[in-house]
């Protein structure tokens, strides 16, 4: 694994140039035609072809590089609009899987974390990995009799995170000159949320903190973690047998999607409006499900907390905007901090690209379907054809509420799902801030720690 730890520690600028070309022939441009609503035609068969085999060469690259570049590429994966269909099914693969670390350092890692040999920590230890991604992999063991699933973090990854930061901040910098948007900022706030999921203890408190609150919806379960074989850089937890998010996009039944979907969606506002508290890497390989629609939920490194006062003030925006309060509209959005500058400032145009976000929350007969085509359109309604997008600002508390938004719509259009989205949302929204209190474990049945 010597020479793969060398090629993650080469830097940022040169991953980002071989992701580049090789996203370039994937067709980046022709997406972004397809984003902006123009020139949507299928593609041709020589452009599927081509699109897919640049897909895997991505795959293959971005699984060997892993790190920030591999988060852009799961990204891709998943996003309606961002790739031709075909080339997303490829990149599929990297929501679960990339390129596997050597086992030797594997031991490595589990030795030094543990204080003591692989073989003397687990009764059984599969070598290989049976899911890699950006920061770590995992491999199936057991412990007490139990299986259990090891996470185990690539050796120096954090520091080649922290470079990759480092120089992202630096564009950022450059990128955001003569706009009302404070890059640096961003970037001080993404290097966060990065960073602390290297923190596998983080993780371990975040997972039973945040199945606790999960769990009290019959739909929904997390893992329970095994604090006597967890630390900074290793999280064992329960192995559960359930299936992945692209398996059960294709066989499991409408029904069990459309009750999946309400899971994951009552888990995203409740946890927002109620307890200001939310996972912030919401894409469809940190999810398994069962034939019913039941969701386990996955991947806790990444959770953002939020003040009070901040999901108030996004409470009452929702509120105007649920009930048709065009005249409290701007203020209630301006208080947000989302606006950079009010001069200018198309205010009937944000009031349309709200009505067009809101539109989930608000039909009702029948009930809203989340679709590929619904979420490609509010590309061009919040960015590309945007007369504010100069004037839009985005404060640190909204980069990964964004991130957020584009994920969950992304999910849910993926697996087709209908569902009373107003009332679960709607009573979250109008309802009391409670705080993560709730989140505390209040019985053995609810409490996540094996």
């Amino acid at each position: 694994m010597g020479d793969d730890l060398r090629e993650l520690a080469k830097g940022f600028r040169k991953r980002t140039w071989v992701t580049a070309k090789l996203a370039a022939k994937v067709g980046v441009s022709a997406a972004k035609r397809q984003l902006r609503g123009r020139d949507a035609n299928a593609p041709t068969a020589a452009q599927v072809v081509g699109s897919t085999e640049a897909a895997r060469e991505l795959v293959a690259k971005l699984g060997q590089l892993k790190g920030l570049v591999m988060k852009v590429g799961q990204m891709a994966s998943y996003l309606p609009g961002a790739l031709p269909d075909e080339a997303q099914d490829v990149l599929a693969a990297l929501q679960a899987q990339s390129t596997a670390m050597d086992f030797e350092a594997v031991r490595g890692v589990i030795e030094a974390e543990l204080g003591g040999a692989v073989a003397d920590r687990f009764e059984d230890f599969e070598e290989r990995p049976f899911a890699a991604a950006s920061i770590g992999q995992v491999h199936r063991a057991r412990f007490e009799g139990r299986p259990v699933a090891v996470k185990v973090q690539y050796p120096g990854i954090e520091e080649v995170l922290a470079s990759d930061l480092s120089t992202l901040g630096l564009f950022a910098k450059m990128g955001t000159l003569g706009l009302p948007i404070d890059g640096a900022a961003l970037v001080k706030e993404l290097e966060a949320r990065i960073l602390e999921e290297c923190d596998y203890e983080r993780e371990a408190d975040n997972q039973a903190r945040l199945g606790a609150l999960l769990m009290q919806d019959a739909g929904a379960s997390v893992p329970g973690v095994v604090r006597e074989r967890s630390s900074r850089r290793v999280l064992t937890t329960e192995l559960v047998d359930a299936m992945p998010f692209d398996r059960f996009r294709r066989e499991g039944t409408q029904a069990a999607k459309n009750r999946a979907a309400e899971v994951i969606f009552r888990a995203c506002f409740q946890g927002l409006f109620q307890h200001g508290v939310y996972n912030g890497d919401p894409h469809p390989g940190n999810y398994l499900f069962g034939e019913d629609g039941h969701v386990t939920f996955l991947d806790f490194g990444c959770v953002r907390r939020f003040e009070e006062p901040f999901i108030e003030t996004w409470k009452a925006l929702a509120r105007s905007i649920l009930d048709g309060d065009r005249a409290r509209f701007p203020g209630r959005f301006e208080a947000t901090g989302l606006v950079g500058t009010t001069r200018g400032f198309d205010w009937d145009h944000q009031w349309e690209v709200m009505q067009y976000l809101y539109r989930p929350f608000i039909e009702r007969d029948p009930f809203f379907t989340y679709t590929d085509d619904y979420v490609r359109q509010s590309y061009g309604l919040l960015i590309f054809d945007s007369p504010n997008q100069r004037k839009i600002d985005c404060p640190p508390e909204w980069l990964l509420l964004n991130r957020l938004q584009w994920g969950l719509n992304a999910v849910l259009s993926k697996l087709e799902a209908e569902g009373p989205w107003p009332v679960i949302f709607g009573d979250a929204a109008r309802g009391p801030f409670v705080g993560e209190a709730l989140a505390e474990p209040t019985d053995e049945r609810q409490r996540p720690v094996l």
